[in-house]
């Protein structure tokens, strides 16, 4: 079968019950020949980046809980990077910072401008001159060509939302979702308003996107670049009952998973004192986070290795990082909307290059900001005279100096949001600006508001010092200043006429709106039949065998048009409410969806 004809015959399978997997990478059997490639006077680059990331929920960072095995496996050929920095603590301006070298202050991309200005220049418009193939596969919507043009310079861009794989994504995400789940807006059994959207768990079709794209190019002899952006650890978090139950102290803290609304203005009420969590809940909160990194270390183990199977892995530079963390209660936050705190900007950082770089573990703190300079070093290409102000520090030669993460804009979005709550949003009105040097670290707001902390003896941030060591805090300071002075601020009049953000087709806005990113329900159209959020009452009060069976078939009703798959589901209404009728109601649902699918000649 050609791949190109994987997605439209995943259907049929799903209707059998066959599952998905069938489609996806192998490991390479024992023994196995592999295609051999000769040398290339470049080598290929990928970034893998987990959306949301704090490094210190990763096995290869010494997390207590068995999360990410394969990658630290992986980890172990590669330089692991212990104290890597994000340079902003949210998507847009830190892959801003990520793709060109250059700092917030600079590019000016952040909540008040989402938008990259065309007058930089990004490392895919670098590598594309030097002759490489470049391709963007992505689950979040922050990064749409349109929205933000943060993958300027790449000539192949993929939306797990719209496009050839837009349709799998929504089955495969529906297919793992848990009957009794009410803690997301996507959650069978989320009582209130629902999200339709369930693009963000792309992690089981991206490497196979990577794949059919590798397969394409005309030329398999050339360099390629890729960037695979992966979101399962972003808000809403859905993972499956087998990565819960892998990570999860007791059936209890499993149990309070499933039933603490985890949605985003609770989130943001529990940031603004407004509610509390207990600490089982924050517990069971993590344990949630923790179950979506065992599902992106499965798949990525995957990816890795079909890029073994195919010759690829020890003559490609691998990234593999994170745009910022993720509060989880830390410091009584959520999510990441606010601060610089190490939750937010400790990210994992790991390069490997076989054919060239010897594994180790650097621990001096280094900055994402870079990757930029490092990866065209690593690729062999010499960064085309750019208008902007570059950093050129290769983190593999770091010494340990300074590092430094900001953030110039304001989250109106959230404060808009807390507001119409009638609650105090002071702490949302102000800007931020840190700086770690020799174990210490500085965090100001633009009111003049400092904290200090010793992450030699309090990595969690948890006595600010800034009171009792103000000689500490005036020699932060001073590097905070000196950094600013080498630093020029963003020039407007560089954009070019009619440039900035514009979010012009529907989808794109509607998945902007699903994450939180777009003020108000008015963002969010109306959606049809083939993407409404699966109703509960299907699968709600059934368990074990009987609602993975429920699943299946919903999962085959989607499978349909538009106009047929609402009267699938609609046939099994109620299939849980009574135990004793529960099989014949199945029986009569999976009749009915093969009967449909018949009809379409699937």
């Amino acid at each position: 079968m050609k791949r190109e004809h994987v997605v439209g015959a995943l259907a049929v399978l799903v209707s059998a019950g066959l599952g998905v997997w069938w489609f996806l990478p192998d490991a390479p059997a024992e023994g196995e020949a592999q295609r051999e490639r000769g040398p290339r006077s470049h080598p290929n680059v990928l970034i893998v980046l987990w959306d949301t990331t704090r490094a210190d929920h990763l096995t290869v960072y010494g997390h207590d809980k068995p999360t990410t095995p394969n990658l630290a496996k992986w980890a172990e050929t590669g330089v692991v990077f212990e104290k890597a920095i994000s340079p902003a603590m949210w998507t847009v301006p830190s892959h801003a910072s990520m793709f060109t070298g250059v700092t917030s202050t600079t590019h000016g991309a952040d909540y008040d401008y989402r938008w990259l200005d065309a007058a930089n220049v990004t490392l895919a418009e670098t590598l594309a001159a030097s002759g490489y193939y470049t391709y963007a596969f992505s689950a979040n919507p922050n990064l749409a060509d349109s929205r933000v043009n943060l993958l300027q310079g790449v000539s192949t861009i993929e939306m797990a939302w719209r496009g050839r794989y837009k349709r799998v994504v929504g089955q495969l995400t529906r297919k793992k979702l848990i009957g009794n789940d009410a803690s997301t807006e996507i959650s069978p059994g989320y009582p209130g308003r629902k999200s339709g959207h369930f693009y963000y768990n792309a992690a089981p079709v991206t490497g196979e996107a990577l794949g059919n794209w590798l397969d394409e190019r005309d030329d398999q002899d050339r360099p390629w670049f890729a960037y695979l952006n992966y979101m399962e650890a972003h808000k809403p978090r859905v993972p499956s009952l087998a990565a819960r139950e892998r990570v999860v102290d007791s059936p209890e803290e499993l149990e309070l998973g499933l039933t603490t609304d985890l949605s985003l203005d609770q989130q943001l009420l529990y940031s603004v004192g407004a509610l509390e969590y207990t600490p089982e809940q924050l517990a069971a909160i993590d344990a949630v986070y923790d179950a979506t990194l065992t599902e992106l270390d499965d798949w990525t183990g995957r990816l890795f290795a079909d890029l073994e199977r195919r010759g690829e892995l020890n003559d490609t530079v691998i990234v593999f990082t994170s745009d910022h963390g993720e509060n989880l209660g830390d410091h009584h936050l959520f999510g990441h909307r606010h601060g610089l705190y190490q939750a937010l900007v400790h990210v994992p950082l790991v390069i490997s290059y076989p054919a060239k770089l010897e594994p180790k573990r650097v621990q001096a703190p280094t900055s994402n900001l870079d990757l930029y300079y490092t990866i065209t070093r690593l690729a062999g290409v010499e960064p085309p005279p750019a208008p902007q102000p570059m950093f050129r520090t290769d983190l593999l030669a770091s010494t340990g100096e300074a590092v430094f993460s900001e953030t110039i804009g304001i989250d109106r979005e959230g404060i808009h949001r807390v507001l119409a709550n009638d609650l105090d949003a002071e702490k949302w009105m102000h800007t931020f600006q840190s700086v770690i040097a020799a174990g210490w670290k500085l965090i100001e707001t633009s009111k003049g508001e400092r904290e200090l902390y010793n992450l030699i003896n309090d990595p969690d941030e948890l006595a600010d010092l800034a009171t009792a060591e103000p000689a500490k805090v005036a020699e932060l300071d001073a590097l905070l200043d000196g950094w600013h002075a080498t630093v020029p601020p963003y020039d407007p009049s560089r954009r070019l006429p009619g440039e900035g953000p514009v979010v012009d087709d529907a989808e794109t806005k509607a998945a902007l709106a699903a994450l939180g990113y777009l003020d108000g329900a008015e963002d969010e159209p109306e959606e049809g039949p083939e993407e409404a959020a699966p109703s509960a009452a299907p699968c709600a009060g059934l368990a074990g065998e009987a609602q993975d069976r429920c699943g299946r078939i919903e999962a085959a009703c989607d499978a349909l048009p538009t106009a047929n798959a609402a009267k699938c589901r609609a046939h099994g209404a109620g299939c849980g409410e009574d135990p004793e009728k529960a099989e014949a109601c199945l029986r009569d649902m999976e009749t009915r969806a093969d009967r449909f699918l018949q009809k379409r000649g699937r």
